[in-house]
């Protein structure tokens, strides 16, 4: 067949819903945010999904809006220089229909949301704003650390040093997130703003198929608790490119929720983002309640973050198959009430709520990677041992802390592994300003199956503490 009948029997052949656009101001929406729109935008969803589908477009301007629900087949396309701002009053959002439970400490509500939709999509280069209002508050000084407590530690430490810990913020209600898709299939999210979140940014819930290219997402650094980036909770086939996430808690996290169906994160692929972080910039967990598998991260940038890359498994789930490379790391310590030394890895699991192991970790890949941090790279089993760990190719740069509370002791510390391998790493301590409390550039502790090739060291400038030390290790040269 010629080839331009070729084409053009092509384009004959898409279903004429694919190409019909509906404009939100032929339904009611006003560019102007002293009127709610939010009827008008979901009378054109309604209208476009009756239809068969297509196209909802936000022309440029700025429009208020409480929640609205995207159907199936249906785009909502934001023009360059539309702007949806989140409504204040909270009779106008409603929630999502499998709302998490009150153990994991969340809220459902939404500016932009979908349940069990197929084909659904926002895209443009307008932004999305959630006009996020947060206060400080003082809370109670502490008078006993518990053990199994992850942040513990990190109190104690204030403590002893008169760091301030005891400052905090928090949301003041409403507190919708952006987007929160639940249930949904064939999702696209693509190179629209999404600014100032009063809860998770982008929240995907139990999701298959799932495309998102090109998002820019930002909170305030200092005040945006729970304003967590992009979350991906209990989805799979996942990938994420070309990304700026920048906000005050975690960037880009991956969790299994305790929700109505608790689901594996399963085929996740990351590549080519930027992530800043108060918190964490990129997270595996903290919750999960279901197994994180095939997951790779590779090519991004981890700038001005409290921790870079993080696995913290609490709630029964493993972790597993998971490959980090080709990343740059920069870490700082932000204020003491965020999560997080300035490390730039960090690995754990900790048990929760009374289950026995806490869940686990294996089969994880990390390579080629140059890290500055102001605290060292963690592996830590305290309630299960971690399996079948490989490092090469990674480069820490350790930097004096930028806070009173110093808590980096060493450069790299492994504890509770079985089967732990290094090959060509190397530890570089900042000579000119160097931290009193810097110990050994290599801690191992508990380590069954541990092989060291071609792994560089010194001690820390001034410390009288060995290069390397071992505790109950066990090396093999497999």
């Amino acid at each position: 067949m010629n080839k331009c009948l070729l084409i053009l029997f092509s384009l004959c052949c898409i279903p004429l819903w694919s190409q019909q656009t509906f404009n939100v101001l032929d339904y009611g929406a006003v560019a102007d945010t002293a009127v709610l729109s939010t009827r008008g935008i979901q009378a054109a969803i309604d209208a476009c999904a009756a239809k068969g589908g297509g196209t909802v477009v936000i022309p440029a301007g700025n429009y208020l809006s409480g929640t609205v629900v995207l159907k199936s087949h249906v785009n909502l396309h934001m023009e360059s220089g539309a702007t949806l701002y989140a409504s204040r009053r909270a009779e106008d959002f409603q929630t999502g229909s499998r709302a998490l439970t009150a153990t994991d400490k969340t809220t459902a509500e939404m500016l932009i949301g979908a349940t069990d939709a197929c084909n659904i999509s926002v895209s443009g280069r307008g932004t999305l704003h959630g006009r996020a209002v947060r206060e400080s508050y003082r809370r109670e000084a502490a008078t006993t650390t518990p053990a199994d407590s992850v942040t513990g530690r990190e109190v104690a430490n204030a403590v002893r040093y008169g760091a301030d810990y005891r400052t905090k913020i928090r949301r003041v209600p409403p507190s919708p997130g952006i987007i929160n898709f639940t249930g949904c299939t064939d999702v696209s999210i693509r190179d629209v703003q999404v600014v100032e979140s009063a809860f998770w940014s982008v929240h995907l819930q139990d999701c298959e198929r799932v495309n998102v290219d090109g998002l820019y997402i930002a909170s305030d650094r200092h005040n945006g608790v729970n304003a967590d980036g992009l979350d991906i909770d209990a989805c799979r086939y996942v990938t994420v490119s070309n990304c700026r996430i920048d906000t005050g808690d975690d960037a880009l996290c991956l969790k299994t929720t305790r929700s109505a169906k608790a689901s594996p994160c399963k085929a996740i692929t990351v590549t080519n983002c930027i992530l800043t972080s108060s918190s964490a910039a990129l997270k595996i967990g903290t919750e999960s309640h279901a197994d994180f598998e095939d997951i790779t991260v590779s090519n991004c940038v981890i700038s001005g973050a409290n921790r870079g890359l993080n696995m913290i498994v609490r709630d029964g789930g493993t972790v597993r198959n998971v490959l980090f490379s080709n990343l740059v790391i920069r870490t700082v310590r932000k204020e003491t009430f965020w999560w997080g030394n300035g490390d730039p890895l960090w690995f754990t699991i900790q048990q929760r709520d009374g289950h026995p192991t806490g869940g686990g970790i294996e089969n994880v890949v990390i390579d080629n990677v140059i890290a500055y941090g102001q605290s060292g790279i963690r592996m830590e089993g305290f309630s299960n041992r971690l399996k079948n760990v490989r490092l090469s190719r990674v480069q820490l740069f350790m930097e004096p802390e930028a806070a009173v509370d110093k808590r980096s002791r060493n450069a790299f510390l492994f504890d509770g592994i079985d089967g732990l391998s290094l090959t060509d790493c190397s530890v570089h301590w900042n000579e000119r300003h160097p931290e009193p409390t810097w110990e050994s550039a290599y801690l191992f502790r508990r380590i069954d199956g541990l092989k060291l090739e071609d792994v560089e060291g010194t001690k820390a400038p001034g410390s009288k503490y060995e290069a390397f030390r071992y505790e109950n290790c066990v090396m093999t040269d497999d």
